[in-house]
């Protein structure tokens, strides 16, 4: 009984081994997944970008010296809303 158990157990592990060797393939990386390209747009009228901070989001000056201050990008296209806007006025005129 013994020499069958053990014949049994030799065969077993020999049949692991040649399965391992022979039909087992070596593990590949998975490739990334990529994602499309984020694209935000923001009106000419804005003017320049002047800066960008983690606090404060980016900001731009139109020709007038008006700040917008954009927090949050939107990825599909569309305009951003404006998280802050800071008019300039002339001296002692009321602001619109």
């Amino acid at each position: 009984m013994l020499k069958i158990i053990f014949r049994s157990a030799l065969v077993a592990v020999l049949t692991l081994l040649v399965v391992k060797v022979f039909f087992a393939k070596p593990a590949k990386p998975a490739a990334q997944g990529t994602f499309g390209v984020c694209v935000s747009q923001v009106p000419r009228e804005w003017g320049q970008f002047k800066g960008g901070s983690e606090a404060s989001g980016i900001s731009f000056e139109d020709a007038h010296g008006t700040l917008r201050f954009i927090t949050n990008l939107p990825c599909n296209g569309a305009t951003p809303i404006v998280a802050l806007e800071v008019r300039r006025t002339t001296a002692g005129a009321p602001a619109n």
